[in-house]
């Protein structure tokens, strides 16, 4: 096996998109209140997968954002152009990590929690962190990859993803569909970061599919078997 690939089973994934929100109604409604628009879609995601699979609230997390919480984030920068004092509790929600954090204390979960920003290439980036960590530390991690939209004022620099959305893939050592994830410099297509998302969520519910996807000077494959 090369050092650029790796390889991992998927037990079972979601992708969902801002429209799906039903299952907040299991967050306690005190929590529910301070959720964003970007938290609801990690916990709408994780609590969907949770009803189909034992054990998801007890598993560790990786969440892949390139993003964020980018619309909390701008309305604190607002804040600060017009001389005003930010709010610690919004500045504490604005973090990579916060959402994970919510969500731990939503459920319960206190098994570890990693977040992963890598600019382009999040997307398998993320990938390749959770099969890390279920490859030399644990038996599942949960993946969750989100992202909205950016603000309007960032959308001239940049306008991925072009739909708000989460997927969770629960990753596991022995049990699933198996992935391989790769990396090479065959040509390949660029697809926008929900594009990505929703064409793996086809190859993991009908199998035996391949995902190339270009990077820039990368190219990044997921085979499923």
């Amino acid at each position: 096996m090369r050092a650029s690939q790796a390889k991992v089973f998927v037990a079972d994934s979601t992708l969902v998109t801002s429209e799906c929100r039903d299952r907040l109604k299991q967050v306690p409604a005190s929590m529910r209140r301070r959720l964003s628009s970007y938290s609801k879609l990690i916990v709408t995601a994780i609590m969907e997968l949770a009803e189909r699979e034992n054990g998801v609230h007890n598993t560790p997390v990786v969440l892949a954002t390139r993003h964020g919480d980018l619309k909390r984030t701008e309305k604190l920068l607002r804040t600060l152009v017009q001389g005003e004092v930010l709010s610690p509790t919004q500045f504490g929600l604005s973090v990579n990590n916060a959402a994970l954090g919510q969500y731990s204390m939503a459920v319960g979960n206190q098994q570890a929690m990693t977040t992963v920003s890598g600019g382009e290439e999040t997307y398998p980036l993320g990938w390749l962190e959770a099969i890390s960590q279920v490859s030399n530390e644990f038996e599942r991690v949960l993946l969750v990859v989100a992202d909205e939209t950016p603000p309007e004022v960032y959308k001239k620099q940049h306008n991925s993803p072009i739909h708000a959305f989460a997927q969770a893939v629960l990753l596991d050592r022995e049990n699933g569909c198996e992935v391989i994830l790769d990396q090479s410099r065959e040509s390949a297509e660029y697809y926008d970061a929900y594009d990505v998302a929703e064409k793996l969520q086809h190859c993991l519910e009908q199998g035996k599919q391949r995902l190339v996807v270009n990077y820039g000077a990368n190219s990044w494959s997921w085979h499923v078997s």
